[in-house]
C-alpha cells in the first residue's frame, strides 16, 4: 500500500469572514440594489435596505394622531410612530448588512413577514428588531443628552445637503417618486420633512460618538498589555505538515461485518437499484486502515523536514483544532515533531514545528471602487474620469461615492494580503507602492474589477484588532453607564417583545416557586 498524502478539510479551517469579505461576496448581482439603498444610510453610518410598504390609514385624523401622538416613551420622552419606524428600519437594515449572507443560508427572509419568522423559541424577528430599536433610541437620546451637557456642537448643514443630493440620485435610480422611496425605506408615515429632525440629530449624535471614540481610544501601552495577556490569539506559527489518510476499503474485505442475505428480495425478481450505496467499512476494517496509516505516518515523520508542506503565518484560530494546543504550547521549540491522530476524519497529522512569532507586517489603507463585471462604466473609464479632474484623494473619494456605495469614500483600512483577491493584493502590497499611486485592476472573467487609490500603510493587523476590541469594550461600558434609567414605557401595548419578556419572567418565577416548594417538602 503506497502512502497517500492529501489536503484534508479538517486542516482547512474556515476563515473568519470580515465585513470586507461580506461586501466582496456576490458583489456583481447585488450592485444595483446596494447603490440604490445603502447610499442614503451614510448620514448615520448605517446602510439602508427597502422595508415593506404598509397600508396608510385612510382617515386624516387617524394619520395625524399616528404621526404626532405618542407611540411609546423612552426616558419619559415621547417617541412618535415616525421616529420609531425610522429607527426600526435603520436597525433592521444594519443587521441585514452585517448578517444577511448568513441569514439567507438559514432561510430567513427579512423582506417577508417578520412576525411569523422566529428568532428564538418565544421571540419573532419582528420582536427582536423592536427590542433593538428601543435600545437604539435610548442610546441616541442618552448620547444627545451627553453632547448637550458637554457643550458639543456640530453643524450638519453641509452633511444634510449631501444627504438630500444622494436621496435624489437614489430616487432616480429606483425609478419611483421621492415619497414612495422614503416610505419604502423609512416607514409608512415617513416624509422628507418629518424625517429631517431625526436625520440631523443622527448626524450630530454620530459626530459626537466619533469624537468620544477618538478621545477614548486605547493607548499603545494598553494595547501591548492586552497582547501580553492574550498572546495565543495574536501570535503566528510556521510549521511543516504531512497528512496521511487511512485507505478505507470501498467494498467488503475479510474484516467486514457478516451480513445476512436479505429475505425481501428472495424469489421476487426485484431489480437491483441503479444507484449503489457507498460502502460503509466495519469498525475492524477502519481499525486496520488506521493501523496501516499510523505506520505510514511514522515513516513520514523521518522526512517531515524535507517533504512536509510548509505552513507559514498561521494563527491559532486557523490551525486544525487538534494541532492548536501542541503548536502554541509555551514549551514548543524549533525542530519538535509529533504525530496526531484524527479519528473523526480517519487520518494522521505529521507535524514539525519551526517558529512562533508576532507578525509585524504593516496592513494597508486604500480607497477602492469595486466595479461589477456588468457595470455600464468600466474601471479604466472611471480612472480616466478621475484623472481628468482634480486628481486628488478627496476627488477620488467623491468618484468612489459616485460609482460604488460599498464604503463611504471607498476607504478601506487595515487591509491584509490574505483577505484580498490575488490581483488586488499583489498591487497593494508591492514593495514599490507609494502613497497616491492609482490603478485600474481587471478581474477574471465574471469577477469585479477595481479602481484603487493607495493611501499608505497602517499598523499590523494584531495591533488594529486589539485596538478595536478594547475601544469597543470601552464604548459598550460607556453606553451602559449613560443609558441607565432610560426605560421604555408602552402603555398602548405596541411592543410585543415586552409581552414576550413579561411572560418569560412570569414563567421563570413560577418555576422557581415550584422548585422552592418541592425542596421544602
Amino acid at each position: 500500500m503506497s502512502k497517500k498524502v492529501t489536503e484534508n478539510t479538517e486542516e482547512k479551517q474556515e476563515k473568519v469572514l470580515t465585513k470586507y469579505d461580506l461586501k466582496m461576496q456576490k458583489r456583481a448581482e447585488e450592485k444595483k440594489k446596494a447603490q440604490r439603498e445603502e447610499r442614503i444610510g451614510m448620514m448615520i453610518g448605517i446602510a439602508i435596505v427597502v422595508a415593506l410598504v404598509c397600508l396608510v390609514a385612510s382617515f386624516p385624523i387617524r394619520s395625524y394622531l399616528t404621526v404626532n401622538g405618542t407611540y411609546v416613551k423612552v426616558a419619559g420622552e415621547k417617541v412618535s410612530r415616525v421616529e420609531f419606524d425610522y429607527n426600526y428600519n435603520l436597525v433592521k437594515s444594519d443587521y441585514y448588512t452585517q448578517n444577511g449572507y448568513y441569514l439567507s443560508m438559514f432561510g430567513i427572509d427579512l423582506s417577508g413577514d417578520l412576525s411569523t419568522q422566529m428568532y428564538s423559541d418565544t421571540m419573532s424577528w419582528k420582536d427582536y428588531f423592536e427590542q433593538l430599536t428601543i435600545q437604539n433610541i435610548a442610546n441616541n437620546k442618552a448620547l444627545r443628552d451627553q453632547a448637550k451637557a458637554a457643550g458639543f456642537t456640530y453643524d450638519a448643514t453641509e452633511e444634510y445637503a449631501k444627504y438630500l443630493e444622494d436621496l435624489k440620485k437614489a430616487v432616480s435610480e429606483a425609478g419611483v417618486t421621492e415619497k414612495e422611496y422614503i416610505q419604502q425605506s423609512y416607514g409608512t408615515y415617513a416624509t422628507a420633512s418629518r424625517l429631517k429632525e431625526y436625520i440631523i440629530q443622527g448626524m450630530e449624535i454620530n459626530a459626537f460618538y466619533k469624537k468620544l471614540s477618538e478621545d477614548k481610544a486605547p493607548s499603545d501601552e494598553e494595547i501591548q498589555a492586552y497582547y501580553e495577556e492574550n498572546k495565543d490569539s495574536y501570535d503566528s506559527v510556521d510549521y511543516r505538515l504531512t497528512i496521511v489518510n487511512a485507505q478505507l476499503p470501498t467494498e467488503p474485505t475479510e474484516l467486514a461485518d457478516p451480513v445476512e442475505e436479505s429475505e425481501t428480495t428472495e424469489g421476487t425478481g426485484a431489480e437491483t437499484s441503479d444507484k449503489e450505496e457507498t460502502y460503509q467499512p466495519s469498525e475492524a476494517e477502519i481499525a486496520h486502515a488506521m493501523k496501516m496509516a499510523k505506520e505510514e505516518a511514522e515513516e513520514a515523520l523521518k522526512t517531515i523536514s524535507t517533504d512536509g508542506e510548509l505552513r507559514e503565518n498561521v494563527l491559532k484560530s486557523s490551525a486544525a483544532s487538534l494541532l492548536q494546543d501542541w503548536l502554541f504550547s509555551e514549551e514548543r521549540k524549533a525542530g519538535d515533531t509529533t504525530i496526531v491522530e484524527n479519528s473523526t476524519s480517519n487520518l494522521y497529522y505529521v507535524v514539525e514545528f519551526e517558529k512562533r512569532y508576532r507578525d509585524e507586517t504593516p496592513s494597508a489603507d486604500a480607497r477602492i471602487i469595486i466595479v461589477a463585471d456588468d457595470a455600464t462604466v468600466g474601471a479604466d473609464a472611471i480612472l480616466d474620469e478621475w484623472k481628468s479632474g482634480a486628481a486628488t484623494e478627496d476627488s477620488f473619494a467623491e468618484t468612489a461615492d459616485k460609482y460604488d456605495s460599498s464604503m463611504e469614500g471607498g476607504l478601506y483600512e487595515g487591509l491584509i494580503n490574505s483577505e484580498l483577491p490575488e490581483n488586488l493584493a499583489e498591487w497593494l502590497f508591492d514593495s514599490a507602492r507609494a502613497a497616491g499611486d492609482t490603478a485600474a485592476i481587471a478581474g477574471e472573467e465574471g469577477d469585479a474589477s477595481y479602481v484603487v487609490y493607495y493611501v499608505g500603510t497602517n499598523d499590523p493587523r494584531w495591533s488594529l484588532t486589539i485596538e478595536s476590541l478594547l475601544l469597543q469594550d470601552t464604548m459598550d461600558a460607556y453606553m451602559d453607564e449613560i443609558t441607565e434609567g432610560y426605560e421604555v414605557e408602552d402603555t398602548k401595548g405596541n411592543l410585543n417583545y415586552l409581552k414576550v419578556q413579561a411572560e418569560a419572567e412570569s414563567a421563570a418565577a413560577e418555576s422557581s416557586e415550584e422548585s422552592s416548594e418541592s425542596a421544602a417538602e
